[in-house]
């Protein structure tokens, strides 16, 4: 709606009237109309979501999987968090490399 006016040309008062005599109470607040009224005139055609760039979804890699099991392999007494340590990956994703991927699973002898 917002789009569709400021293409009919509106002042960001008059649309953000528009839209509360329209929408009452559930009209979006004046700052959020100037935002996309801005975002509109400098160029932008969607309301969808642009894609972001950021950190990769999965670090599950098969390069990660080798370096971990190869550190379990030559020393069975190490904990998670120093394998995390040394490889640089979280704990969430070094215990899900060993349960998941590599279907280890702890084991006490006592």
């Amino acid at each position: 709606m917002i789009k569709y006016l400021n293409l009919k040309v509106l002042s960001a008062a008059e649309i953000s009237g528009v839209l509360n005599s329209v929408l009452g109470d559930n009209a979006l607040s004046d700052a959020t109309i100037y935002q996309w009224i801005a975002k509109f005139q400098r160029g932008r055609k969607s309301t969808k979501d642009e894609h972001c760039s950021g950190r990769p979804v999965d670090v599950c890699t098969d390069e990660n999987v080798r370096h971990v099991n190869g550190m379990i392999t030559t020393d069975r007494r190490l904990t998670v968090r120093y394998v995390a340590a040394c490889l640089k990956l979280s704990y969430s994703t070094t215990h899900r490399v060993i349960t998941n991927a590599l279907g280890y699973n702890k084991v006490c002898a006592r």
